[in-house]
């Protein structure tokens, strides 16, 4: 809705009526974002730095990494199919701040949980053989 005043000749809409920011209010909006833009400039150089620094870490152990690739992309080794499977099981774990014990534990309680869920089917397996060459006679 539209309302005119006749002295002033000055239509007003009621229905978008905003309050017009003073210049102070402008000021003091433009200065906090020049200092949200001074913040994230540094913090965009802080992680510039920290890349550049895990970056040049990083750069020794690329050798093992492609030397680990290249073994495995030469490897052509077949286990005998007579043979059970065997398996060889490589733990790779943190050795940062005091979690390497629980990490040891941990993959010692899965190895010895494995090894003996094999071994019990392995003497499950002779047992019935056992069994069934016995029930045979």
């Amino acid at each position: 809705e539209i309302h005119c005043d006749t002295k002033t000749h000055v239509c007003v809409d009621s229905g978008q009526v905003r309050n017009m920011a003073t210049l102070k209010d402008i000021t003091i909006r433009l200065k906090s974002i020049k200092n949200i833009q001074k913040i994230t400039k540094s913090m965009k150089m802080v992680a510039a730095a920290k890349y550049a620094r895990a970056e040049r870490q990083l750069k020794p152990a690329r050798v093992y990494g492609t030397g680990a690739l290249a073994l495995y992309e030469k490897a052509e080794i077949k286990a005998p199919e007579d043979k059970a499977a065997k398996h060889l099981i490589i733990g790779v774990t943190s050795d940062r701040g005091l979690c390497g014990a629980i990490h040891s534990a941990e993959m010692i309680d899965k190895l010895t949980l494995t090894f003996n869920r094999t071994r019990q089917a392995v003497i499950t397996k002779e047992l019935i053989e056992i069994i069934s060459g016995a029930a045979a006679l």
